[in-house]
């Protein structure tokens, strides 16, 4: 509950005397202030440093909300005045002020409404656990008349992740427009024990429509900590450190954050009120979907040389666009020319460099091992592909062992099939007519050929001064994975450590080229394990076509996909990949012809096997996000037909795949 008085001790109650002196000096001085606003620059808060004074078991915090300049694409690029929140006396922030202290702590906050001519409410300044009387029903609205401030008392016992946040309009927390950057961290820490150090990440959105009405948008604009990649900071590491993070959604939609050479434990998760801690071991992932309004948080340890990218897995949340979020046009030009689209919007990098005292780095790279299998990818336009509406095929074969396969006509690629430790090259040939670049995604390795044009790798060490030349020279390489261009290639080279269902997709323009059918599966096996017969890769993803795109999908590559023939009393496996542009609920459900659920057990989520305890016959229905991977084993006990559907979650059918069951 949030209160206005509460009983103090001495020692507390000249504590906040002080504090709010100098609360209103400032507020006096603010006043004068007033006619300027609008020249203050807005600073991206990386949630490093925490605001306030903090006294023994009390912090005190003197904030407002103000209007000031966001240029969330960089300093040198557009800015707009919108409404923020700051510290009294320090420049404004997106994300607001940091509110961070441990269980146990008093809390006192001065809010001071600057915003000429606007009402502002205020949600989340309240006790955690929330305190709600009997007979009551718990209300954390703060109302507050501009020019006017109030003073908030509240008590943080329960340790988690939560925020706070603010609107000019009155909207509830789906508020999208200007007013939608009025937000800040609250975190509290483990009583008695030292600050970890760990990074908050604040995910903030700006756009002209709702999530319900997301693929008609002009405006999107989506920033990590106040900034639209690549203007934010990157991430630095050691290698070996252990990584803590906390991730809040701010924003109106739900985000499937994915991290590129790693998997991290998902610790807890929670929302604005409440954080659960989660059982150990269980939500290990390389993609972790995070609700309107949710947060999580998650370790892992950097043990990995290199940078790797921390993004949105939906292209419209983290491909580059104009400035303040504005569509960056058509994708092709009036002289029929293709857009290159880098990355932009909601993603970071994360760089973990030699620790302290290591000296490998001196040493030459070492080369990678010598591949036992060696694969050709070949990209290129199939039958019926315009530059409006792209068609675009993947040729996979084994290099000396079968040959090119002719235009199958799907817009999806083959499955890869790899074994598990095993080095392979893949050499992507493109003959596309723009460039384009493949990521590989869940798969852990070297950095080099993660595949992002530009992050994926690592900047050289220069050798020190008047240091003699090593004494063995590798083969040059550029520091960085490349933009494949057309008519050129790129070889990759993989040794998958863990079995699992994975894929690969274009990782540049992603909206235009995985829709067009760049994008497939993979799965990692044991050697000799892995049989066709039984194992049934599901890969969806989005049409071209706009029109198809607003009530379809396709599966594996078609809306009328090809029916799956399964024996009675066999047990296959299903292997869902969800590559599919705007949809991160997407919903799978398993049918029988009388439209009941058919029964699968969960097998293992982003290649991680489930705990036994999962694997037990449930109703088929299941969510699947962005760049989320799923298995189920289907073992069916009676002939006739099923269907294997995508549904949106208000229930609409977008897609089936048959399945015959004799």
């Amino acid at each position: 509950m949030v209160t206005r008085s509460t009983l103090l001790s001495p020692l507390k109650l000249d504590f906040v005397r002080r504090s709010r002196l100098v609360f209103v000096s400032c507020m006096i001085a603010s006043t004068h202030e007033t006619l300027a606003q609008g020249t203050e620059r807005v600073r991206a808060n990386d949630n490093r440093a925490r605001a306030g004074v903090q006294g023994v078991s009390t912090v005190a915090i003197r904030m407002e909300a103000k209007l000031a300049m966001w240029h969330p694409d960089g300093d040198d690029k557009p800015g707009v005045l919108i409404p923020v929140f700051a510290e009294l006396g320090r420049a404004p922030q997106v994300p607001g002020p940091l509110i961070r202290a441990p269980g146990g702590t008093d809390v006192i906050v001065m809010l001071r409404n600057s915003i000429p001519n606007a009402t502002l409410i205020v949600h989340g300044l309240h006790a955690r656990p929330p305190i709600v009387p009997i007979g009551t029903t718990f209300s954390d609205s703060v109302v507050i008349a501009p020019g006017t401030y109030q003073t908030l008392r509240f008590k943080l016992d329960r340790p988690g992740t939560y925020y706070y946040w603010g609107t000019t309009t009155g909207r509830p927390f789906e508020r999208r427009g200007e007013d939608a950057q009025l937000s800040g961290a609250i975190v509290v820490d483990e009583p008695g024990e030292r600050t970890p150090r760990d990074r908050v990440f604040v995910i903030g959105m700006w756009a002209d429509t709702t999530a319900d009405s997301s693929r008609h948008r002009q405006r999107e604009l989506v920033v990590l900590n106040g900034r639209a990649w690549p203007a934010g900071d990157r991430v630095q590491y050691s290698r070996g450190d252990v990584v803590r993070w906390r991730v809040i959604n701010a924003s109106v939609d739900a985000h499937a954050m994915h991290l590129h050479g790693f998997y991290h434990r998902v610790l807890r998760r929670g929302d604005a009120m409440v954080d659960t801690v989660l059982a150990t071991g269980t939500d290990l992932v390389h993609t972790e979907r995070v609700a309107a309004g949710g947060t999580y948080s998650a370790t892992f340890t950097a043990d990995r040389l290199g940078t790797w990218l921390f993004h949105c897995e939906d292209p419209a949340h983290s491909e580059a666009r104009g400035p303040l979020g504005f569509s960056a046009g058509p994708g092709v030009t009036a002289n029929g020319g293709i857009v290159t689209r880098p990355l932009g919007g909601l993603a970071t990098a994360i760089e973990v460099t030699h620790a302290e005292g290591d000296t490998s780095w001196k040493l030459p790279p070492p080369l990678p091992p010598y591949p036992a299998r060696r694969f050709r990818m070949l990209l290129r336009q199939n039958l019926g592909s315009t530059a409006d509406i792209p068609i675009y095929g993947i040729a996979l074969n084994e290099v000396g062992i079968e040959a090119p396969r002719p235009d199958s006509g799907q817009r999806v690629g083959p499955t890869l099939v790899l074994n598990r430790g095993e080095p392979v090259s893949v050499w992507v040939v493109n003959n596309l007519p723009e460039p384009t670049a493949i990521s590989w995604h869940g798969i852990e390795g070297e950095s080099f050929y993660d595949g992002v044009p530009g992050v994926s790798g690592a900047k050289p060490i220069p050798p020190p001064r008047n240091a003699p030349p090593p004494a063995v020279t590798a083969p040059t390489r550029p520091p960085y994975a490349p933009l494949i261009a057309p008519n050129d290639s790129f070889e990759v080279r993989l040794q998958p450590p863990r079995s699992g269902t994975f894929a690969y997709h274009a990782i540049v323009n992603q909206s235009r080229q995985m829709r067009a059918g760049i994008v497939g599966a993979v799965v990692v096996a044991e050697r000799n394990r892995y049989d066709a017969a039984l194992n049934f890769p599901v890969v969806i993803s989005s049409p071209s076509d706009s029109v198809a795109e607003e009530v379809a999908v396709l599966i594996n590559g078609s809306t009328t996909p090809a029916p799956l023939d399964l024996r009675r009393g066999g047990a296959f496996r299903i292997r869902a990949v969800n590559f599919t542009a705007g949809r991160p609920d997407l919903v799978l459900e398993l049918r029988h012809q009388d439209s009941t659920y058919a029964a699968w057990r969960p097998m293992a989520r982003d290649g991680i096997d489930v705990a036994p305890a999962e694997r037990v016959p449930q109703a088929a229905r299941v969510m699947i996000s962005n760049g989320q991977a799923r298995d189920f084993e289907f073992a069916p006990l009676r002939s006739g037909d099923y269907r294997l559907e995508a549904r949106s979650p208000s229930g609409t059918v977008l897609g089936e795949l048959p399945l015959r069951v004799y």
